[in-house]
C-alpha cells in the first residue's frame, strides 16, 4: 500500500474516532477512503446515522494531521495496517466493530492458524491470582496457545511474561500510542515483547496519552483477537469484566476461576461464572476441550506443567512487581528510518476528557444510555432518584457497567454522580 493510501486510511479513522460501527456503516457504502474523502456534503449526509460531528469531521478534508502521525510512525519503526491490508487479522474482521486500522509494534502473528486465548484481570492482584496467572499462561503459551493482554498492570503484565518465559511470543494491545509506556514500569516489557517476535498493538497513533475512556474501547479487540476468554482475577469494578462483556456479546467463550467469597479481589469471578461463564481450574481444561475444535491450530499433545511458581526474577525484572523505586525504562522499538532518532517522552499519567466519546456512548444499551440521561450533570443522586421506566435492579446494573467505563463515580452515601 502507498504512503497516499495510508495517509487515506489515518485520514479516516481519526475523522470518525475509535468507532468501528461508524466505519461499518461507511464501509459499506464506500470501497476506500479517498472515495469518502471526495465526497461532498450532501453524500455525506444521505448516510444513516451518523452524529453532526461525525458529519462535521468528514467534511475537513484536511489530512496534515494524518501526514505527521505517517511520519512519526515510520521514524519510530510503527507500522500501520488499514482494514483492507492482508496483514490485517481476519478474526477481527468479524467483529462488529472493528478498528478501521492497527498500529503495530513488532510482528503481528498469523492469527488463522494459532490458539489465541485473551487472559486478562485486576490492576490489584492478589498472590494467588498472581501465581494463578504465570501458570495458566507459561503453560498455555508453552503448549502452542498465543496469549493475548491488555498489557494492563497486575493480572495483564504477568500473563505477559509468563508467555515469553515460556520460550514463546505473546500479543498485547494497549490504549494509547505505542510511544508511550503505560504503565510506565512495563516500558521494560513493551520492549522485550516486540524483541522476542511479538507484536504490541493499538488503534491510536504515536502521542496518543492513555485517558480513561481508551482502555474500555481497546477491550473489544481483546477479545476479538482471541477464541476465548480467561478472566483470571477480578473485582466488581475491574476493567476485566468489560472485555468478558465483548467476548459474551461476539459470541466468544468467557472462563474464569472460581473464587473465594472472601477474597473481595476476585468478586467479579463468580458475578461472571453467575452470568455464563465457564470454570478452568488448570491448562488442560482448555487445552483438552478446545483440541479439536480449532483444528487447524495445532497444540501440544501434553500440557508441560510449570514448576516452582511464578518466576519473580523476571517479573522484577520487567516492571511487572518491584517497580516502585526503579528507574523505569522507556519502550523502544526498531527504527523505521534514522537510527538516532528519538522518540517523544513518555506522558506519565493520563489526562482526563470532558466529553464522552461517541464510540463510548455507542457502546452502551438502551437501560445504560437511560440512566446517563436520566442522571443531573451538576450534582449526585441516589439510584432510587433516577427517573427510568427500568427497575431499580436494572438501574444498579446499568451504573455498575457507567462505572466501570469511567462515566459515572459512586461517592458516599450510595450516590452517584457522573464524572
Amino acid at each position: 500500500m502507498n504512503r497516499k493510501e495510508l495517509v487515506d486510511w489515518i485520514w479516516l479513522a481519526e475523522t470518525i474516532g475509535r468507532s468501528g460501527t461508524v466505519f461499518r456503516k461507511l464501509l459499506s457504502r464506500f470501497d476506500h477512503p479517498n472515495e469518502l474523502y471526495a465526497a461532498d456534503e450532501a453524500t455525506i449526509r444521505k448516510i444513516p446515522n451518523l452524529t453532526e460531528r461525525n458529519i462535521a469531521a468528514l467534511l475537513n478534508k484536511d489530512q496534515s494531521a494524518a501526514v505527521k502521525i505517517l511520519d512519526d510512525c515510520e521514524r519510530l519503526g510503527i507500522s500501520v495496517v488499514p482494514y483492507v491490508a492482508k496483514e490485517y487479522p481476519n478474526i477481527l474482521q468479524e467483529i462488529s466493530d472493528p478498528p478501521p486500522l492497527l498500529y503495530v509494534a513488532g510482528t503481528l502473528p498469523d492469527f488463522e492458524n494459532r490458539f489465541c486465548v485473551a487472559m486478562v484481570g485486576t490492576r490489584k492482584m492478589s498472590e494467588a491470582g498472581m501465581q494463578n496467572a504465570y501458570r495458566l499462561s507459561w503453560e498455555l503459551s508453552s503448549a502452542g496457545a498465543l496469549i493475548i493482554s491488555g498489557l494492563a498492570e497486575g493480572i495483564d503484565g504477568v500473563c505477559a511474561v509468563g508467555a515469553i518465559q515460556s520460550g514463546k511470543n505473546t500479543v498485547a494491545v494497549v490504549g494509547c500510542g505505542l510511544d508511550i509506556a503505560y504503565p510506565m514500569h512495563h516500558g521494560k516489557l513493551m520492549s522485550h515483547i516486540v524483541k522476542t517476535g511479538g507484536a504490541i498493538l493499538s488503534e491510536y497513533p504515536p502521542g496518543t496519552p492513555p485517558t480513561q475512556y481508551h482502555f474500555p474501547v481497546r477491550t473489544r479487540i481483546i477479545s476479538g483477537l482471541s477464541q476465548l476468554v480467561v478472566v483470571v482475577e477480578a473485582g466488581m469494578l475491574s476493567g476485566s469484566l468489560i472485555t468478558a462483556r465483548e467476548a459474551f456479546a461476539q459470541g466468544k467463550k468467557v472462563f474464569t476461576i472460581p473464587a473465594d467469597p472472601e477474597t473481595h479481589s476476585a468478586d467479579g469471578n463468580n458475578k461472571l461464572l453467575q452470568g455464563g461463564a465457564q470454570v478452568i481450574l488448570e491448562s488442560r481444561d482448555l487445552i483438552e476441550r478446545f483440541r479439536y475444535v480449532f483444528q487447524n491450530r495445532p497444540l501440544a499433545e501434553r500440557i508441560k506443567p510449570l514448576l516452582g511458581g511464578a518466576d519473580r526474577a523476571a517479573l522484577r525484572e520487567y516492571g511487572v512487581i518491584g517497580f516502585e523505586n526503579v528507574e523505569l525504562p522507556k519502550p523502544a522499538f526498531p527504527k523505521a528510518t534514522k537510527e538516532n532518532t528519538k522518540a517523544p517522552e513518555p506522558k506519565s499519567e493520563p489526562k482526563t476528557q470532558s466529553v464522552i466519546p461517541d464510540e463510548i456512548l455507542q457502546s452502551l444499551d438502551k437501560v445504560q444510555l437511560a440512566v446517563l440521561e436520566a442522571m443531573p450533570d451538576d450534582c449526585p443522586t441516589v439510584p432510587e432518584k433516577i427517573r427510568t421506566e427500568y427497575s431499580l435492579g436494572e438501574v444498579m446494573a446499568a451504573l455498575t457497567v457507567l462505572e466501570i467505563l469511567g462515566i459515572v463515580r459512586k461517592l458516599p452515601g450510595s450516590m452517584y454522580g457522573k464524572t
